[in-house]
């Protein structure tokens, strides 16, 4: 019995798991209301439920994602601060809209999994003509009037300018204002008739379509959305016009592989949860499960700029 005693002392302590001991800095690039916000805090209200932990917005908008993201890859990779960005901002169109600014590599940050999609939509004040996408594409061939959309992100206008290029209209006929510190500042122009016409994601502004202050004209989605079924979709008159608000949540480079564990642990279960699930159909919001490992997220985000960097190039040269 001595001899075992004498053993156990040497037998090395595992170390306890990783947790937060202090407030989680959250970082969205964008201004308050967008959907990775909508879509994170959905699930962090169970992780701060079921952990202790408690996660704290910091707001950092400004050049499409791209002041938050420079900041974030300098943040120490303690696992007390993460980010959120979009997709198509930050993996896509910044190195090639934004080269001389951006400072960090998207595909280099530690994915814990995309929280959730939404279809982004055209949306027109509800003192608007236009009514459906064939309206607003006969105003737009018709050449009369500038046609103004205001857009919250790199996304939203990759959307415009793919079905301007497939109307074949020359540049100057229709005009995308200048990108919004978010998509919900954009809409808010929107709803003040500032300008007639938004792009953004389904979970932005379906509320106020319920509030009478914004009109659906098109989802931009493969497959009709529930509770969407009537509206029709952009596919039907522009072919391909199938584009996402998408959510990653991210550590930064770096990060020790027992904070990211803990962070895949506590979130991945909440964003299949069923709570959850009635959340992101409340908010027009899905998730896509293969995108839930580190190597999905990636091979994901692989696909998207194949798809969507020929065009984002193609803007830029314009």
């Amino acid at each position: 019995m001595k001899k075992l005693l004498i053993a156990l002392l040497f037998v090395p302590t595992f170390a306890v798991a990783w947790q937060p001991t202090k407030p989680v800095t959250v970082i969205f690039p964008n201004g308050p209301g967008a959907g990775n916000e909508i879509s994170f805090r959905i699930v962090a209200a169970q992780v701060e439920k079921k952990t202790g932990a408690s996660f704290v917005s910091e707001h950092r908008p400004g050049a499409d994602g791209n002041i938050a993201m420079n900041h974030f890859a300098t943040v120490p990779a303690d696992g007390h601060t993460v980010a959120v960005p979009a997709c198509q901002s930050n993996w896509v169109t910044a190195e090639i809209w934004y080269p001389n600014m951006v400072k960090y590599n998207a595909m280099e940050f530690e994915p814990v999994a995309n929280i959730a999609r939404s279809p982004l939509a055209f949306w027109a004040h509800p003192s608007s003509k236009v009514n459906t996408p064939e309206d607003l594409i006969r105003e737009i061939r018709a050449k009369k009037r500038p046609i103004n959309i205001a857009i919250g992100g790199a996304g939203h206008k990759l959307a415009v300018e793919y079905l301007v290029d497939y109307l074949k209209v020359p540049g100057g006929d229709l005009v995308a204002t200048p990108m919004y510190k978010g998509p919900a500042q954009a809409l808010l122009d929107v709803m003040g008739g500032h300008a007639e016409f938004g792009v953004t994601p389904v979970a932005v502004g379906w509320p106020h379509v319920q509030a009478g202050k914004l009109k659906l004209i098109g989802v931009a989605n493969e497959t009709a959305i529930r509770g969407l079924e009537k509206y029709p979709l952009m596919k039907t008159h522009t072919p391909g016009l199938n584009i996402h608000g998408c959510w990653n949540m991210v550590l930064p480079k770096g990060t020790p592989a027992d904070v990211q564990a803990w962070y895949r642990a506590n979130f991945i279960p909440a964003i299949n949860s069923k709570e959850s699930s009635d959340k992101f159909a409340e908010n027009m919001m899905f998730v896509t499960t293969a995108e839930h490992t580190p190597e999905g997220v990636r091979a994901s985000m692989v696909r998207l700029r194949q798809v969507w960097q020929p065009i984002a190039k193609k803007i830029k040269s314009e």
